[in-house]
C-alpha cells in the first residue's frame, strides 16, 4: 500500500488484514517501522518468502519505494498488487475499497 503522507496507510493495512482474516485467509502486515523490517532489503525478502508460501502480505510504504518493490517482484515472479491509499474518509473505507479489488471475481 502506497499513498500520500497524510493517508493512514498503516491503519488501512491493518483494517484490510482484519477483513481478510475474517475470511480465514493467512495475512501478515509488515510494518517498516518494526525493528525486523527496518531494512528495506530484509522487508522485501520477508514479504517475498511469505507470499511464496500462500500468505497475503500487506506492506504499507511510501510511494518512493514502489519502483524498487515492482522490480523485486518482477524478478522473482511473485504475485503483486500495488494499491495507493488516497486518504478516504477513514482507513476502514480504504480497506473496504481494497478488499473489493482483492475479492472481485476474475
Amino acid at each position: 500500500m502506497t499513498g500520500r503522507p497524510t493517508a493512514d496507510r498503516l491503519a488501512a493495512a491493518y483494517a484490510l488484514a482484519e477483513r481478510l482474516q475474517a475470511e480465514r485467509r493467512r495475512v501478515e502486515v509488515l510494518d517498516r517501522y518494526d525493528d525486523l523490517c527496518a531494512d528495506p532489503g530484509r522487508l522485501g525478502l520477508v514479504a517475498e518468502v511469505l507470499a511464496r508460501n500462500g500468505v497475503v502480505v500487506i506492506v504499507p510504504c511510501a510511494a518512493e519505494s514502489a519502483p524498487a518493490v515492482r522490480s523485486r517482484h518482477a524478478a522473482s515472479g511473485t504475485r503483486y498488487l500495488e494499491v495507493s491509499v488516497t486518504g478516504r474518509t477513514s482507513p476502514e473505507e480504504s480497506a473496504a475499497a481494497v478488499h473489493g479489488l482483492l475479492t472481485a471475481p476474475d
